[in-house]
Parts: C-alpha cells; structure tokens; sequence
C-alpha cells in the first residue's frame, strides 16, 4: 500500500528505539530537510530499514576488542533528496569489521550469510522490498572501516511493475 510518506519521519522513528535500547553506540541521523513526501508502504520501508539498523548493531558488536577500544560503536544514518532526478536517497553505514569485498556482490543472495547462526534471509528480504518500490540498494565500503548500504527510491514509483502478492 504506497502512500505518501514523510521519510525522515520514518527514518527516526525506526532509528529510536535502537538508540534506547543500545546507549553503548553512538547513533546519527543526518536528515535532509529538502525531502518531498515520498510514496512509500510505510510497513515495508520500516522493516527494511530495521533490518540494515539491525545488521549494523550486529556489526559493530563483532569487532575485536582492540578495535572496540580504539573507536566506539557509530552508526549513521542519512536522508538526501536529488531533485533532478526526483529520487531520494537512505544511507545507513557503521564503523565495525566491514563486509569483505569477496562476499559482497553475494551479500543479497537468499541463504548466503557470514554471521553464525544466521539465516542469509535479512538482506534478500530488504532487496526485495527496496525492487518492490522500484529502488536500488548498494553496498560500499566505509572509511576508514565499516559498511555503508546505499538505497536509491523514486518520489513517486510508477505502478506498472509493482509486485503483488496473493495468498492461494
């Protein structure tokens, strides 16, 4: 269900209840205040972003203990709007270990994982939301270490390629 979305509003609200629940990491929202109202299915870009923020905190949990003493936990998350374009964009980017480069052009794959006991689901299932709203999602490096996902949204997405689901 697309509706009009304020997205830093989304952004936030997602982001909140991380940063209560984690006071040992330093969360950042940089919010563009630019954004135009973006048609979204508010539930599904949620869970999306929940996911990312989710593997973040796991990220940034798993570095050595050297390297948790010399930089503390940071997630940042950030809104820009590309008026030429009409696009908006999320990036949300952590300081822990990073995804090696060997793994992530396979990191969206469905039950490809490197986390111990996980399920290789978390980010197939953010793929397919984002291509549900006619987005990209990227993965890059993040400097000095870290990861930094990319996703890419249309204002408005047109209707001729959203996928529909029904139950049988």
């Amino acid at each position: 269900e697309l509706e009009p979305v304020n997205l830093n509003f989304l952004i936030a609200e997602s982001l909140s209840p991380f940063a209560e629940t984690y006071p040992q990491i330093t969360f950042q929202f940089i919010a563009d205040n630019r954004l135009p109202q973006v048609f979204l299915d508010c539930e599904q870009m949620r869970r999306a972003l929940i996911n990312l923020l989710d593997n973040a905190i796991n990220a940034t949990r798993r570095g050595t203990a050297a390297e948790t003493e010399a930089a503390a936990a940071r997630i940042s998350v950030k809104s820009s709007f590309h008026k030429g374009s009409d696009r908006v964009s999320i990036e949300v980017s952590d300081n822990g270990p990073g995804i090696p480069p060997e793994h992530r052009h396979r990191i969206f794959e469905p039950y490809f994982t490197t986390k111990k006991g996980g399920t290789g689901l978390g980010l197939a299932i953010v793929t397919s939301i984002i291509s549900d709203h006619q987005g990209d999602i990227r993965i890059f490096g993040n400097q000095p270490h870290g990861t930094r996902f990319v996703i890419d949204l249309p204002i408005k997405p047109g209707s001729s390629t959203q996928r529909k689901f029904t139950a049988v």
